[in-house]
């Protein structure tokens, strides 16, 4: 009696809890719910659902829910509030929740086949009512989602191949593509017959040899251009811009079926920052070319603390003296994260505070600006405080300069260059020690104005840097190189006197890995934890496990790239299109596994076996085999999950790679420390390389 007292008490907190990520879903196919009026437990299949084309994730997930042998798709009420734009009323007595929009009212009751549309009585599709679930101990109302979505006037469709539910706008259609400069800023401008959602991806070509691109995908919309100035090329239409940075734009109908979607690619000159906005009044989908802020973190850079703006592109700004704050305006810049303000208490900084500014009477009406504010600690001020830029981050550091005149920096996984300005022409000795791969430069002290420190700089060049500053008249700096590192200096006047000095390491240059790209997927992420037990979070262990094998990969020559290196939410077919966009030879996501049986250990690897035209069987196999025999753990085998979006939308070799069970205190423990974390990156990076070798190479 008690329990399902509690569960009825949560009824009156269900409509109120956002949503978050469920964890298992990811990889797993069927889930267990307990129903909240009979506390009842079953396994139901798990359903992905995407909303114009973008991801939605609920603690409770969206799933198929069977009565008499016919099924409906349900989803957390909450998905209705916050996505289709409608108010929701909870009545406790009557058990019954209210779905109110402008032109009608929908009540659904727990348990009810029936419901009721502006007063007027419907039986719910395949008798499957709205219901009280509960997954992982959170209980949710769950309501049958092509019901309400049509109600609401949206389109549902259904893919069966990733059980995906898709709730998009109703159909519309791309009527013509314009490129144009509005307020100093490239624009390009895609006209619509009326309201479209767009999933946008960055594609960083130029990483790779290549080219940057721009990918709108806009689902549930055809094409309907009829424009003498774009060419047919096959599929597509392409129209040649070379200007503003823009150089062609191409659109096809990328899918036509379950609905048509519509892809539109901008290729672009250099790497761009970009926002997206639909405009309602003109039907126009509006791409702007500006900076963005990323992320803001706190770092270590040239030897000292420093608050790192990240951007995409090299940044403009101005830096404001406001006494205890001090500011720095990012020109022509939107704001590309959530979070407006981080505490920090340390290093001379109080908190943070980041915002899109309104320009004030020092700016045009029109500028977009992003401002970030750091309020000081008692006793700092201006002088405290330096900012430069270093590519595409701004760098502030406050009470604690950089080295003055010394700057390194990694330019690509085989090349990095160490920049010495002397304040003018000077001499200064060079000695290369090849025993010890060490390279002493003696650099005059009246010239340049350094500390004595150690950087441990453990890139693929360098191992450390050591500045000492013993002698009188020279800073004595000792560079450690790498195995396979080779170096030029090169010397040049400008405003100073600069000491350039080049390093590359051929062996990874001449490694037989280059050129080979492999994408790294650390699962979940951001509003998605994934699995949590034992004090962890696997959003967190992922992360950490995928950027060591990138660093592993990388020193050996492969092209990588992570489709996320922070805690940020990317979506799962977009995780996947990413890796099809770079034309990846091998997909590796990682993962840490969960079972509601605590004593279930081990490691194992899923993989989609419908494919023919990939090996994937081979590659987790192989994958596996290393995980065994590196982490000395249970081999749980190699699983056919043929249904997971990532593994099965990928185009290559593609593998998740569960490296052990968060659920069992023992691996938790394991998995908690950062010794076992490397030696999963290990296993991995040992699995990937001996598939190269005896498959991809051979």
């Amino acid at each position: 009696m008690k329990r399902l007292l509690s569960v009825l008490l949560v009824l009156t907190m269900i409509l109120g809890m956002s949503i978050t990520a469920f964890g298992a879903k990811l990889e797993r196919t069927v889930v267990e719910i307990t129903d909240g009026m009979n506390q009842k437990t079953e396994e139901v299949y798990g359903v992905n659902l995407l909303m114009g084309g973008q991801d939605i994730y609920t603690d409770v997930p969206s799933l198929l829910y069977t009565i008499k042998g016919k099924s409906r798709t349900l989803v957390p009420v909450r998905f209705v509030v916050e996505n289709l734009g409608a108010k929701i009323e909870w009545n406790q007595q009557n058990k019954e929740a209210t779905i109110k929009t402008e032109e009608k009212t929908i009540v659904l009751k727990i348990d009810s086949a029936k419901a009721t549309v502006n007063g007027k009585e419907y039986v719910l599709p395949n008798g499957v009512p709205a219901k009280l679930l509960g997954y992982q101990g959170k209980y949710r109302t769950m309501v049958p989602l092509r019901f309400v979505a049509e109600q609401l006037g949206m389109d549902v469709n259904w893919i069966q191949e990733t059980t995906t539910a898709t709730v998009d706008l109703p159909k519309q259609s791309i009527t013509g593509i314009a490129v144009e400069k509005h307020k100093d800023i490239p624009r390009v401008t895609i006209k619509t017959t009326g309201d479209v959602e767009v999933s946008p991806i960055y594609l960083p070509g130029s990483k790779f040899g290549g080219t940057d691109r721009l990918i709108l995908d806009i689902p549930n919309a055809n094409l309907n251009i009829n424009d003498s100035d774009f060419m047919k090329e096959g599929n597509e239409i392409k129209k040649k811009v070379y200007d503003m940075g823009v150089m062609t734009i191409r659109a096809s109908l990328f899918e036509k079926s379950p609905r048509e979607v519509t892809r539109i690619v901008i290729d672009l000159a250099l790497p761009r920052g970009y926002d997206v906005t639909f405009d309602k009044e003109n039907n126009e989908i509006k791409v702007d070319f500006l900076n963005t802020v990323k992320n803001i973190k706190m770092e270590k850079r040239n030897n000292a603390d420093a608050v790192i703006i990240h951007t995409d592109e090299i940044p403009a700004y101005n830096v404001i003296d406001l006494g205890d704050r001090v500011v720095v305006d990012v020109i022509n810049a939107k704001l590309k994260f959530n979070k407006n303000e981080m505490l920090v208490s340390k290093n001379g900084i109080k908190k943070i505070r980041i915002a899109e500014f309104k320009p004030d009477d020092n700016y045009d009406k029109d500028d977009k600006i992003v401002r970030v504010v750091l309020d000081l600690e008692k006793g700092q001020s201006f002088e405290n405080v330096y900012v430069e830029d270093e590519g595409m981050d701004i760098l502030v550091y406050v009470n604690s300069k950089p080295l003055q005149g010394f700057n390194y920096k990694k330019e690509a996984v085989n090349k990095s260059i160490l920049n010495l300005s002397l304040e003018e022409r000077d001499t200064y000795n060079e000695e290369y020690n090849d025993s010890k791969k060490e390279l002493r430069l003696k650099i005059p002290k009246n010239q340049i104005g350094l500390t004595d420190t150690t950087l441990n700089i453990d890139d693929s060049m360098i191992k450390s840097i050591d500045i000492d500053d013993a002698d009188n008249k020279y800073y004595d700096i000792t560079i450690k190189l790498k195995e396979g590192t080779s170096y030029t200096i090169k010397t040049e006047d400008s405003k100073k006197y600069n000491i350039q000095v080049e390093f590359k390491n051929t062996k990874i240059a001449n490694s037989k890995y280059s050129g080979k790209m492999v994408v790294i997927d650390a699962g979940h992420g951001g509003k998605d934890p994934g699995a949590c037990d034992n004090g962890l979070q696997e959003k967190y262990l992922a992360l950490d496990t995928a950027q060591r094998l990138n660093k592993l990969l990388e020193e050996a020559g492969f092209n990588t790239y992570m489709t996320r290196d922070d805690d940020t939410y990317v979506g799962l077919y977009k995780r996947a299109e990413i890796a099809n966009g770079l034309h990846a030879d091998v997909f590796v996501s990682v993962h840490y596994n969960w079972h509601p049986k605590k004593g279930i250990t081990g490691v194992e690897v899923l993989y989609n076996g419908n494919d023919p035209y990939r090996d994937n069987k081979t590659f987790a196999k192989i994958v596996k085999n290393e995980m065994v025999k590196e982490l000395k753990a249970v081999d749980r085998g190699v699983v056919h999950r043929p249904k997971l979006v990532v593994i099965r939308e990928t185009k290559m070799p593609a593998i998740l790679a569960e490296m052990g069970f968060m659920s069992n205190t023992t691996e938790a423990s394991k998995a908690a420390t950062e010794n076992y974390r490397q030696k999963a990156a290990q296993s991995l990076f040992n699995g990937v390389t001996r598939y190269f070798d005896e498959v991809l190479l051979k």
